[in-house]
């Protein structure tokens, strides 16, 4: 892992470094063309795109004995639910098979960057982005008291396991552009990043049954018909990383401008036991606008 980490720092570096190079180089050899004149001051951005969460951390979601949210909780737990299941499937059952294939849905990106461009090269920057994620998978019931490997045709029900989340990213860093032709223009983000991850909810479903195996009731077992103290239980928190982003901007004229770019972040996401730094990508489109187009409205 220490080595993987060093070498995602050393090629962030190198790419940095190389496109700088590449931006003095390109500024020298349009320097007697005319490109359009960039904004030396503050601007601002809408973020819209899509992000891919990195499928380690959806295992936290998984129901396993060692996670936070195990599915322990409903099935070994609680004698009321265990009634409840065998009454809607009619019969006895016992779990055979544990989600293997948790994975997050691509979800939409949305959020807003600030920017000052120090000169026509070079600026700074801070940008938020918000997500919602839904990781989900299945876990496998056997029906009935037919032993497994007994018979061929064992009767057994797939049934649904997700987690929701919330996600904000917080991005601060450095930009550099380069001149590719009239109007066009090639740029590399790079920075820090913290973001703040906040669990919404961890299910199963067994047909038209739910159960929330998040334990909000802190150790003490569901009574029907009984007045309970629910617990706020506070899942997630923040994270740090880094990311870099390469992309393409459209400057329409000194005020407006498009960009369109994707990002790579090295990122630790806080949930309990998997909060280590794993990938996680974002693609999206950027709509710039100057102080003076807002002047000008």
């Amino acid at each position: 892992m220490i080595i993987m980490k060093m070498k995602l720092i050393r090629a962030m570096v190198f790419a940095i470094l190389l496109f700088a190079m590449s931006a003095a180089f390109s500024q020298r050899a349009h320097e007697d063309e005319e490109p359009v004149k960039q904004n030396r001051a503050w601007s601002f951005g809408i973020n819209i795109g899509a992000a891919f969460a990195n499928k380690y951390q959806a295992n936290y979601y998984n129901g396993a004995d060692s996670n936070q949210n195990p599915i322990s909780l409903v099935f070994n737990s609680n004698s009321y639910y265990l009634k409840e299941i065998r009454q809607m499937l009619n019969d006895t059952f016992a779990i055979i098979g544990m989600p293997t294939k948790m994975r997050y849905n691509p979800t939409a990106a949305i959020g807003f960057i600030l920017k000052k461009n120090i000169n026509n090269t070079i600026g700074v920057f801070i940008q938020f982005n918000y997500m919602k994620f839904t990781a989900a998978d299945l876990f496998t019931l056997k029906i009935g008291n037919m032993p497994v490997g007994y018979s061929d045709t064992i009767n057994t029900l797939d049934c649904k396991i997700w987690g929701k989340e919330q996600r904000i990213n917080i991005d601060i860093g450095v930009s550099g552009q380069m001149y590719f032709a009239p109007k066009i223009y090639g740029f590399l983000e790079g920075g820090f990043n913290l973001n703040n991850t906040r669990v919404i909810e961890n299910k199963i479903a067994i047909k038209t049954l739910e159960y929330s195996i998040v334990d909000i009731y802190n150790g003490q077992q569901y009574t029907p018909g009984q007045q309970m103290q629910e617990y706020k239980v506070h899942e997630g928190g923040l994270g740090i990383g880094a990311f870099l982003t390469p992309g393409i901007k459209f400057q329409f004229n000194d005020n407006v401008a498009v960009d369109i770019l994707g990002s790579v972040y090295w990122a630790k996401i806080n949930l309990m036991h998997y909060n280590t730094f794993r990938p996680q990508f974002n693609v999206g489109i950027r709509f710039m606008f100057s102080t003076e187009f807002v002047k000008s409205l």
